[in-house]
């Protein structure tokens, strides 16, 4: 399978790595980088046949089987949709859009065209997240009453890197936060009720952001996100049997899954696995392009839309907004 990759940035460099712990023969042809230097950089490490600085001349020259979008996230909607228009398959990193009506045009725009498209949420598909799951449905900790999970990097103040620039999508929330709603959503669902506050900088983005969740069901989550502090522990999810631990770091090589049983003890189960783990999210797309299928089951599109739509009732309540894509 030929792959051709949309920003040579760091986590691309990761991706074409685990592409190499894939059985089946996966190779990148294309690489679209915004200048020669990122380009030069990422072919100093990988053999790639083709090279563009130009996004039309990518999609027609590539000869690419799908594509791998790891641009800034204000990027993602306008590489996706050239590419779906394209009838090329897309795996767009997270968040794949910037606000709701993104997505709705992305998912629309894969729908009419027949083509598949997913949002790289890499941790759904790593081993720990799936022991989880599996513990949660077999009742090791009965019924779910709450969720605790945090993603914090103390990132330098540069006003005009993409973690503090509006234009760029700024802020914890989009960048870190989104792994702690993500995994409130996967095991709990959409919540029927949304709170935040934030600390906002400068330069009006989120600096620090903390959200409550609340479900009908009575249950809840507490979720924070910060580009000022560096203080990350285990995502906690407590049940009215049980607690399950996903050890530090939670959102990536989680240290085990720690299962505490009220009165019975606790047991870690160790989590391992080779590579970064985004091989994991490339195999679900292999699988579903070899099902013909245009959205995953494990990270549908609905459940992106769903997301998105909760991340942009966050922003709205702590008045951080995108003017430039608003």
């Amino acid at each position: 399978m030929n792959w051709g990759i949309i920003g040579p940035g760091n986590i691309a460099h990761d991706f074409t790595r685990d592409l190499g712990l894939i059985r089946s023969p996966q190779r990148v042809t294309a690489i679209l980088g915004r200048g020669q230097d990122s380009i030069d950089k990422f072919t100093s490490e990988f053999e790639i046949e083709q090279m563009f600085t130009d996004l039309g001349d990518f999609i027609a020259h590539g000869k690419m089987d799908a594509v791998y979008i790891a641009t800034p996230h204000p990027e993602h909607c306008g590489e996706a949709l050239a590419c779906l228009r394209n009838r090329i398959p897309v795996l767009c990193e997270k968040p794949m859009t910037i606000n709701e009506a993104q997505c709705q045009q992305l998912i629309r725009t894969s729908r009419d065209n027949n083509i598949f498209l997913m949002e790289g949420m890499w941790i759904r598909f790593l081993p720990s997240i799936h022991h989880v799951m599996k513990f949660i449905r077999e009742g090791r900790i009965g019924n779910i009453v709450s969720l605790k999970a945090q993603m914090s990097y103390k990132a330098p103040h540069e006003p005009h890197s993409r973690y503090f620039d509006p234009a760029l999508g700024g802020g914890s929330l989009l960048d870190l936060g989104i792994y702690p709603v993500f995994l409130a959503m996967l095991l709990l669902g959409r919540p029927a009720e949304v709170k935040a506050v934030a600390k906002l900088s400068p330069e009006e983005i989120d600096e620090a952001c903390s959200v409550l969740f609340h479900y009908d069901n009575g249950a809840y989550a507490i979720l924070e996100s910060s580009l000022i502090s560096d203080i990350n522990g285990p995502a906690e999810i407590q049940g009215d049997r049980g607690i399950i631990r996903i050890l530090n770091p939670w959102f990536g090589k989680s240290g085990g899954i720690e299962v505490e049983i009220f009165g019975e003890g606790k047991i870690v189960y160790p989590c391992t696995w080779e590579g970064h783990g985004l091989q994991f999210e490339a195999e679900e797309m292999i699988a579903c392009l070899d099902a013909n299928k245009i959205e995953s089951d494990a990270m549908p599109h609905d459940f992106s839309l769903d997301m998105i739509r909760v991340l942009d009732e966050i922003r709205d309540q702590v008045h951080v907004t995108y003017a430039k894509f608003e």
